[in-house]
């Protein structure tokens, strides 16, 4: 892929052919994220947790690293099922299921183009097969956590400011005065913390906030809360482009193919 124009079509194909001929081969795949970068070619991150909620975590530190090595495009490849309406992503060490499991690759590109198949996987007597594909594009892939870093490149712990002349909360408005009211408050209560409720009026003044996720029914906004424990806002919902990036934590990702 070295000094090449990325064709999606191309390089979705191959990624097909490469995910299902695996499958069959060993008859399990380790959940993993490629990127496609023109300069370098094809960087493969495989994902391990301990625990089912760390598969969160793994994929939001390779929504991360996506977003910092500043790819084409990404893919993703799991074995995954649903329970509850919730998607369960398995490892090749993991319990093994009694059905319902489906092999799912998705592909998305920086221009927004995406593509998703998702197989499901037939196993008797010893043998794998797979059943007719569903493919999913942009609207209907709802899999898949990675999402788009390119039109909301916001990850979960990322510190972040609302540009200039944007604020969380309006000054001119009732709750703005009554939130510096209560926290004034908390101030001269609780002098030994007085400087947990500072940070937090210096942080609303400054517009800066902590990403606490990303809703899944809008993949162009953010959840925010202070970075403070002290917290009289809640959550609040804000479209990513009113943001800009202070600083994020460092990917937990080592990759294993360049």
């Amino acid at each position: 892929m070295a000094d090449e124009t990325f064709n999606f079509d191309a390089e979705f194909s191959l990624l097909d052919v490469g995910a299902t001929s695996s499958l069959l081969r060993a008859g399990s795949i380790r959940p993993a994220v490629l990127l496609f970068e023109p300069a370098t070619g094809v960087e493969a991150i495989t994902l391990d947790w301990e625990t089912e909620e760390g598969a969160e975590q793994a994929f939001e530190d390779a929504r991360r690293y996506a977003r910092d090595r500043e790819a084409v495009a990404y893919a993703v490849v799991a074995e995954i099922s649903r329970c509850d309406g919730r998607v369960q992503f398995h490892l090749p060490h993991g319990p093994s299921e009694p059905g319902g499991q489906s092999l799912a690759i998705v592909m998305t590109a920086a221009d927004g183009s995406t593509r998703g198949l998702i197989y499901p996987i037939r196993r008797s007597a010893g043998r794998l097969s797979f059943g007719q594909p569903v493919v999913t594009d942009e609207e209907t892939t709802d899999w898949c956590p990675v999402g788009n870093p390119w039109a909301n490149p916001y990850c979960k712990g990322d510190i972040v400011r609302f540009r200039p002349r944007d604020r969380a909360v309006d000054p001119s408005t009732p709750l703005w005065h009554s939130i510096v009211e209560l926290t004034r408050l908390r101030i001269h209560e609780d002098q030994p913390n007085a400087e947990e409720y500072m940070s937090f009026l210096d942080d609303l003044r400054n517009g800066i906030f902590v990403v606490a996720g990303r809703p899944s029914t809008d993949s162009g906004a953010v959840h925010l809360r202070p970075r403070t424990v002290f917290n009289p806002l809640g959550t609040l919902t804000v479209e990513a482009s009113r943001l800009t990036l202070v600083e994020g934590p460092e990917a937990g990702v080592v990759p294993v193919v360049r």
